[in-house]
């Protein structure tokens, strides 16, 4: 199954990995091109189009590798989850400096943070060294409060590490 993208908004569809989820309080169906259940939720993505489209505070993404999956899923019940907390985890790269300029900004008050729980499959994906960098402030900026999500920093390798529940896409935000 190759990647995949859709929209996201309170009560639009997501596909995230064969998985459609209708926003707010619908339903799931796991589909393939073949018409075959998928189970193998936890591929990962390389598409960089969805990212940008939730993240956009952040800036240009590139070289992104995520995952989008209902955490709750075990694969072994018959009716899917009626209410999935599809978690969107992965890494970018953001353009030389833009981490730096991020980082420093003070009303965001950045400190040293540490990505909780990564899972696995992203492992080969983090960069070694990368000295994170979190703000509750700034995680709060870029989702406006309408789902949860933590954003570190790397200003060593000009990554940024995402780790969010049910990311919508949220209206333009200013730029730093």
């Amino acid at each position: 199954m190759g990647t995949t993208s859709g929209s996201v908004s309170r009560r639009g569809w997501l596909m995230l990995g064969g998985l459609f989820v209708l926003g707010g309080s619908g339903a799931v169906g796991c589909a393939s091109a073949g018409g075959r259940d998928e189970r193998n939720l936890r591929e990962v993505n390389t598409d960089v189009e969805p990212l940008e489209r939730r993240f956009r505070a952040i800036g240009r993404l590139s070289d992104p590798h995520w995952l989008g999956y209902d955490p709750n899923d075990s694969g072994r019940e018959w009716i899917p989850d009626q209410d999935p907390r599809i978690r969107v985890v992965g890494v970018a790269r953001l353009p030389a400096g833009a981490v730096r300029s991020v980082v420093g900004e003070p009303k965001y008050a950045f400190g040293p943070s540490e990505p909780s729980h990564p899972p696995q499959e992203l492992a080969e994906f983090l960069p070694e060294g990368a000295g994170w960098m979190g703000s509750a402030r700034y995680d709060k900026h870029i989702t406006r409060s309408l789902y949860v999500g933590r954003f570190h920093f790397s200003p060593t390798t000009d990554h940024v590490y995402f780790d969010t529940v049910n990311p919508e896409i949220v209206g333009s935000s200013p730029s730093l």
